[in-house]
């Protein structure tokens, strides 16, 4: 369940938009080719898998050729300055003919032929960088057939409604998701999810996607402890005092669920 939550939080559309904007800060801005291949080479590496949704097929036939093209040129960079026992740069950048030793003149030639590759690489990416960001603002809805028909199917679940456990052991059950997702017009464009419980409720949540959630987590529990510290004290708790707390489950390192605070107003709006 987590892993298909992922999937509808993050879609390839939005993983690539991400990577290509950090990759060609690290390349253009910061010289670091490394730093650039470690976030660009996972990527075609799952995009190589092949896509299992309508949504990650529908992005492998727009953009696959593209990438698949960018990515020989990537690897030929790669090929051509280890091959010469050069060292990939993590900072500076490409050495420049007037730079190297009169001695290492073909190795120049071999680097400025290795950047050369790069380059026709980016001319690629920056297409596919320009055309996702043109389909990006269209995503404010999904379907859990064409993003997670794995979630869709899911069915009475022994996993709880994130929230549900109580002190007791008891807790709600996930019966099933609803199959329509709300994309939130943000700048991370979060989903509004509703799961359905084996008591017949339904469950809004926030899936969140491009932010850790663990420290949220954290500063909950924390709340959790202090409204604990105010309920034991006579003085505190003649007055109800509590702080409001919603439920966090985080599902990865940058990815995780929120539980939906309603009539509540965001500060976008009240400003």
């Amino acid at each position: 369940v987590s892993s298909e939550l992922i999937r509808v939080a993050i879609l390839w559309l939005e993983l690539w938009w991400e990577g290509l904007e950090d990759a060609s800060r690290l390349y253009f801005g910061e010289g670091n080719v490394s730093g650039m291949l470690d976030v660009l080479l996972p990527l075609h590496e799952q995009l190589e898998r092949g896509p299992t949704t309508r949504r990650e097929h529908d992005f492998f036939k727009s953009f696959g050729r593209d990438l698949a093209e960018a990515h020989a040129y990537v690897k030929e960079y790669i090929r051509l300055t280890t091959s010469s026992g050069g060292v990939i740069p993590s900072t500076g950048g490409f050495i420049g003919a007037s730079q190297a030793e009169p001695s290492g003149l073909s190795a120049v030639r071999q680097n400025a032929e290795a950047e050369a590759k790069l380059n026709q690489a980016w001319d690629l990416y920056y297409t596919v960088f320009r055309r996702i960001n043109k389909q990006l603002p269209g995503l404010t809805s999904l379907e859990l057939s064409q993003c997670s028909p794995a979630l869709l199917q899911a069915r009475n679940l022994e996993l709880g409604v994130p929230g549900s456990y109580r002190v007791d052991g008891s807790y709600v059950k996930i019966e099933r998701f609803i199959p329509r997702v709300q994309v939130i017009t943000s700048k991370q464009r979060p989903r509004k999810i509703t799961i359905r419980g084996s008591d017949g409720k339904d469950y809004v949540f926030l899936l969140k996607g491009h932010e850790d959630l663990r420290q949220d987590e954290r500063v909950m529990q924390l709340f959790g402890l202090v409204n604990a510290l105010l309920a034991r004290d006579r003085r505190t708790n003649n007055h109800d005092l509590n702080i409001q707390r919603y439920a966090i489950a985080p599902l990865s390192h940058n990815a995780g669920v929120v539980g939906w605070v309603p009539h509540c107003d965001t500060l976008h709006s009240l400003i």
